[in-house]
This record gives structure tokens, C-alpha cells and sequence, in this order.
């Protein structure tokens, strides 16, 4: 039970982080050449994705009990 209610809590974290790392990413491309902007759309990108796929992960752990394969 300790477990699971680590992992709820991980899991909420996670998904804060998230939405966190999702300000990171521009909104206007001003002044950015091709590189700088792919760059600046995928480093945030994948960090917001990697938190939300862990986030997922924790959560569903601690709803259902059982490890996700």
C-alpha cells in the first residue's frame, strides 16, 4: 500500500513537471533559424513527453496495483 501511494504521489509530481517543462517551448519563432528552433520545440518537447509517459506510468501503477510490462 506504501507503494502505491509513493507512486500516486510520484506520479502527480511527474505530471507537474510536465506541464512545467511545456512552458519551455516558444511560441514565436522570431529570429530563430531552422536549427535553433527545431531545437527549441524538441529539447522541451521531449522532456514534457518523457515526464508525461513516467507521470502515466506512476498513475496507473497506483490505481490498478500491478506493473505495467
Amino acid at each position: 500500500m506504501v507503494h502505491r501511494v509513493f507512486s500516486a504521489i510520484l506520479g502527480l509530481v511527474l505530471a507537474v513537471a510536465g506541464l512545467g517543462a511545456s512552458d519551455y517551448i516558444p511560441t514565436t519563432f522570431k529570429g530563430y533559424t531552422l536549427l535553433s528552433g527545431t531545437l527549441a520545440v524538441f529539447v522541451p518537447g521531449v522532456l514534457m513527453l518523457s515526464a508525461f509517459y513516467m507521470a502515466f506510468r506512476f498513475l496507473k501503477f497506483a490505481v490498478t496495483g500491478k506493473k505495467v510490462k
